[in-house]
């Protein structure tokens, strides 16, 4: 009996170590489960990584950008102030120029008044030489002689009078004489409408003398001083009646 429990005792010990060799062959042994969480884990790793490393980039990218606003802010700044300067300058130019016309304006009227001067000296000066240049007759229309309206210049009774009388002189005259026709101006308005004012009066005239007279409109020439010659001051009713006249010379 002691026999057999010797002999079973060696064949458990055998028994335990082949047990323990099992599991550590179990433990040994690959686990797909575990591998796949390896796997796993070491490509969250790698993500992790490359996130990171984008964040970086983004980060870097981000402080460029802001460094270049600032600067393209201090840069607006520069060129509004830059802006300004130049509208100021363009607005004082402007002005400048403005005032600069005005002045052009003026002058260029003054030189227009001149000019026209000019031309009617040359006129009567040509117009002149047709005669001899003796004044033979001369005659003045006065407030008396024509009413001197908006409308056109109309002759009194007296006016017509003293036309009819000048056209019954003239007549035998003709073709050998020449009558020249001046016409005047108060200063009321501006210059050139007082040539115009006046130059009506003459031209009103040298028709009369050509309708009713029969007078060779050749034969006539009428021009206008406008307000540069008055007898009297424009300052009173009285002395402006004097200034609105027509001067008629009869020249052989």
């Amino acid at each position: 009996m002691r026999a057999a429990v010797y002999l079973l005792v060696p064949a458990l010990a055998m028994m335990g170590c082949a047990s323990q060799n099992i599991d550590r062959a179990e433990a040994d042994a690959p686990n797909p489960q575990f591998e796949e969480l390896k796997h796993a884990h070491a490509a969250l790793a790698a993500a992790q990584a490359k996130l990171e490393a984008r964040l970086t980039r983004l980060e870097t990218d981000s402080t460029l950008q802001a460094a270049r606003l600032d600067a393209l802010g201090v840069a607006n700044t520069a060129l509004a102030q830059q802006a300004d300067r130049l509208r100021t300058e363009a607005d004082a130019t402007a002005s400048g120029l403005s005032t600069l016309a005005d002045k052009v304006e003026q002058q260029g009227g003054t030189l227009v008044l001149a000019r026209e001067a000019a031309d009617d000296a040359i006129k009567i000066a040509r117009d002149s030489r047709l005669v001899a240049g003796k004044i033979v007759e001369s005659l003045t229309l006065g407030p008396d002689m024509v009413l001197y309206g908006y409308e056109q210049p109309e002759l009194t009774a007296k006016g017509r009078e003293a036309m009819d009388t000048l056209i019954a002189d003239v007549k035998p005259l003709m073709p050998h004489a020449f009558i020249e026709i001046v016409g005047f101006s108060d200063d009321l308005s501006l210059g050139s409408r007082n040539r115009l004012i006046a130059l009506e009066r003459a031209e009103s005239t040298r028709r009369y003398l050509h309708e009713t007279g029969g007078i060779p409109l050749h034969r006539m020439s009428s021009i206008s001083y406008g307000d540069l010659k008055p007898l009297a001051s424009d300052a009173s009713l009285e002395g402006r009646q004097q200034n609105q006249r027509v001067v008629i010379q009869v020249l052989k």
